[in-house]
């Protein structure tokens, strides 16, 4: 991991494309003896919005609050990730078990590099939300919301401290 990215790319941008990378990766035969069951058929980097009806499994990644605390030369820096989850139900599935094994496939791939390749300190599920009102749905949307923690230079946010 270089502590600088030469395109100038903020460690919050390169921290972002690597959770993106990450989730996209998932592979329904991976990993032996306790697979996932299923791949995302696409992940964005953005809110989940009416592409989503396209696929059956949809996630869009994308970046909300974040705070900001002065440290010792850096800055300490905890940013609010939202995975948003767009699911077509199919025949004989029930919605809100659907809905509950993405959260549990997004939980486990996260959980499984929650540095990101030593790009941030920590990613921790804050919450999570659904909408399912019944079993007939054939569109379930739900939320999985992560505390990305991790530190910057104080004078460049491109660069890790």
């Amino acid at each position: 991991m270089t502590e600088f990215a030469p395109d100038g790319r903020t460690i919050r941008q390169r921290a972002l494309e690597a959770l993106v990378e990450q989730l996209r990766t998932q592979r329904a035969h991976l990993p032996a003896g306790d697979p996932y069951g299923f791949a995302w058929d696409q992940v964005l980097s953005a809110p989940a919005a009416k592409w989503t009806f396209k696929k059956q499994r949809s996630l869009g990644v994308f970046d909300g609050h974040e705070t900001k605390t002065n440290r010792l030369m850096v800055k300490e820096c905890v940013l609010r990730v939202a995975l948003e989850v767009a699911l077509v139900i199919q025949s004989g599935e029930n919605p809100s078990t659907e809905i509950n094994r993405a959260f549990g496939a997004l939980q486990r791939r996260v959980a499984e590099d929650p540095s990101l390749g030593g790009l941030v300190i920590d990613l921790q599920e804050a919450g999570n939300d659904h909408h399912v009102s019944d079993d007939n749905q054939t569109n379930v949307h739900g939320v999985v919301y992560l505390d990305m923690t991790y530190r910057h230079a104080v004078k460049d946010p491109r660069r890790l401290a």
